[in-house]
């Protein structure tokens, strides 16, 4: 072979090489799973280590308010792949893969958004060693040592955009979180967790916003990249 035809050779396999790496970097997020990607998924959640909790930490984002009003603390978005980790991880006594795989394909390929929102909570009670004078009288119970409406979420508005359009939602559901009851305190409604689904068929493999409005009518946002998570 010409010895100059070599170099060019050499230099065309590279950028072959390069372009199939490329490709399968800005490729979308698995769907369908393969048998060995959920395999893979599977496994990573049996571990439930520190090799789990890195994977899936940027699926979430921790959101932090002090307002005395029902706020948004967590955003989190589930892959098909990461959905079958995080069920695994939660299931790691007597979960089989043959079990993880049935999950799958009983789900099919959708897109999950969960929204962890909380009521504010209840006002400290004040500690007498500090104070020099008696303590006041009971003040009126915080709004949330009574039962709030299980459907408080609803006044929150919820959506999941690509370029500034609206995802369509396939399903919503809700579950209430209450507080641990104790022997002089009943357990109150704490908040609710919100599952937004969606069809993978609709959410490209990119930046995706989730936007909450609050019942004050404030906006807030979680921005994933879908192109960097699995």
């Amino acid at each position: 072979m010409n010895r100059r035809a070599k170099p060019r050779i050499a230099r065309f396999v590279l950028a072959w090489v390069l372009c199939i790496t490329s490709a399968r970097t800005s490729a979308a997020y698995e769907v369908p799973l393969t048998p060995a990607a959920l395999h893979e998924a599977y496994i990573l959640g049996q571990r439930n280590d520190q090799a789990t909790a890195s994977f899936l930490s940027p699926y979430v984002k921790q959101l932090t308010d002090n307002s005395q009003a029902p706020h948004i603390a967590e955003i989190e978005i589930l892959t098909p792949f990461a959905q079958v980790v995080d069920l695994s991880r939660r299931n790691t006594s007597g979960y089989t893969e043959e079990q993880a795989a049935r999950d799958y394909r009983q789900r099919g390929d959708t897109v999950v958004v969960r929204i962890l929102l909380m009521l504010p909570a209840a006002y400290p009670k004040p500690d007498a060693s500090l104070n020099q004078t008696p303590p006041p009288p009971p003040q009126p119970p915080a709004p949330n040592t009574a039962l709030q409406p299980e459907n408080f979420w609803q006044n929150f508005r919820f959506e999941t955009k690509q370029h500034g359009k609206t995802i369509p939602t396939r399903f919503i559901h809700n579950k209430p979180i209450y507080s641990t009851p104790t022997k002089d305190t009943p357990g109150v409604l704490d908040g609710a967790t919100v599952w937004l689904e969606y069809d993978a068929k609709d959410v490209a493999s990119d930046e995706t916003a989730v936007e909450v409005t609050t019942p004050d009518s404030k906006t807030i946002n979680a921005t994933f990249d879908l192109k960097k998570l699995r």
